[in-house]
């Protein structure tokens, strides 16, 4: 038996099949800072699967198939919501608003966070959502210190050797 107070996983990476990598992979870089971290294509030399990162955040994204697209209908992200902690709420939701994404109105929730929310481009629920300073036990300066820990002890996914990390990253995708 594990010891109950001992965390049994140190990260959660969101994998979301897409329907458009490229596109994808471009909404994320250009709205929330996420770089390419490695790639993956397929044996006729199409990107199906990245990884990227913004700060702590990460996230997999997947070509989907287009026979997967279609079980999936109507929108692929239907069943759940991801929260995204940006440095500034206000300005992300100006530029995602000036890039003609649909973004709703900044609110402050019961709980104390500052909120917004959006779909990405393949439906998928995106809220935005900043913690008021001083509220709740979720402030930013707790984060911070966190953030500071989890990057002293970043790895490279599956291969500390970097010149196989840059082998692996001489795709269409870079």
């Amino acid at each position: 038996m594990t010891d109950p107070g001992k965390p049994r996983v140190r990260k959660l990476v969101p994998s979301l099949g897409v329907s458009d990598l490229h596109r994808s992979i471009a909404f994320y870089r250009d709205f929330f800072g996420f770089a390419l971290i490695d790639s993956w294509e397929n044996a006729a030399g199409e990107a199906v699967w990245c990884w990227l990162r913004s700060g702590t955040a990460e996230l997999m994204l997947q070509q989907l198939t287009p026979e997967q697209q279609i079980t999936l209908e109507p929108a692929l992200g239907q069943s759940w919501v991801m929260y995204l902690r940006p440095a500034d709420i206000d300005e992300t939701r100006r530029q995602l608003l000036q890039a003609g994404v649909e973004v709703s109105a900044i609110e402050l929730t019961a709980y104390g966070a500052r909120e917004c929310f959006l779909t990405d481009p393949d439906g998928y629920e995106l809220w935005l959502s900043v913690p008021e300073r001083g509220v709740g036990g979720d402030d930013e300066e707790e984060d911070d210190d966190q953030d500071q820990d989890d990057e002293d002890e970043a790895v490279p996914p599956d291969d500390t050797d970097e010149d196989s990390l840059a082998e692996r990253r001489r795709g269409p995708l870079h």
